[in-house]
């Protein structure tokens, strides 16, 4: 049986466990757990114990010939392809955590369409429910071109920061001008430590499957969807959204509404103010993942 954190009950683990089989993320599941005890002071243990439950959960079952097998196929494949690049980090324990790769044919579409970056962490493996993280973007006839792609075992700041520089120096330290992501803090953090010159925005199909769940009362209303939508794509001016975002608190009344108001706290990277940099005209990353 896997180690568990003291600060863990079973049942909790238990709950953790099918949460993550689910493709459910810690973060979210530590929430939940939360909300069902009465608040986080109840629960005994930190957002960190639980992923630090899974991440070791993991570790125990990477089967080493497993992860071997994959570096030999890298290997291989390098050997056709001279530009393949693929890297592997390990943690304190020598445990092989996360890795990425990409061929040539991806350095050379980003040299010529990497200005926008779209990246997503939606995908899970089967056996070990790692998380496949493509870097994906568009060409000049509008489809898709993989830049790399990651298995990645957590999706914690040091994860995606190891991730971002491994990327930047598979494709020779260039950044993107937009990089498109969901809404994750470690993601966000990363992506400031590591492609400081990139502009960091919102995917908005993910923004979209949010309210629907965060705030599903309204949402289902066409006309509350039809404003809501208004300030994301609609406006031009600062002045116009502000207007446009006090009529839906007004007329909903969500001035006290905690999703609402940490939307409106990162609007910068999500409404259509901003068009300083190049972004393939707000193009949404789960879009070109469903293409």
């Amino acid at each position: 049986m896997l180690r568990i954190s003291r600060e863990i009950s079973y049942a909790h683990a238990f709950t953790i466990d099918k949460m993550d089989e689910a493709g459910i993320r810690p973060v979210d599941a530590y929430s939940y757990m939360a909300k069902e005890v009465g608040g986080e002071q109840y629960l005994g243990f930190l957002p960190k114990d639980c992923s630090n439950f899974l991440q070791n959960k993991r570790n125990n079952i990477l089967e080493a010939g497993d992860a071997q097998h994959l570096i030999d196929y890298f290997k291989a494949l390098q050997v056709g392809d001279p530009s393949f690049f693929y890297s592997v980090q390990v943690d304190a324990e020598n445990h092989m955590t996360n890795f990425f790769w990409r061929d040539g044919r991806s350095k050379v579409d980003y040299s010529y369409f990497g200005d926008v970056v779209i990246f997503d962490t939606t995908y899970r493996t089967n056996k070990y429910n790692m998380i496949c993280a493509p870097f994906v973007g568009v060409n000049h006839h509008w489809q898709n071109v993989l830049f790399g792609c990651a298995f990645l075992l957590d999706e914690t700041t040091s994860s995606f920061i190891w991730l971002f520089k491994t990327f930047m120096e598979s494709m020779q330290w260039k950044q993107p001008q937009t990089i498109f992501t969901d809404q994750c803090a470690a993601m966000s953090n990363a992506i400031e430590n590591v492609m400081q010159c990139s502009r960091h925005r919102l995917c908005l199909w993910h923004i979209g499957q949010n309210a629907a769940k965060k705030i599903s009362r309204y949402y289902g209303q066409p006309d509350f969807k039809k404003l809501f939508n208004s300030c994301i794509y609609d406006c031009h001016t600062i002045e116009e959204f502000e207007l446009k975002w006090s009529s839906l608190l007004n007329k909903y009344n969500l001035q006290e509404n905690s999703w609402i108001q940490n939307l409106y706290k990162y609007k910068e990277k999500w409404a259509s103010l901003k068009k300083d940099t190049f972004s393939a005209r707000y193009i949404l990353s789960s879009q070109r993942r469903k293409a």
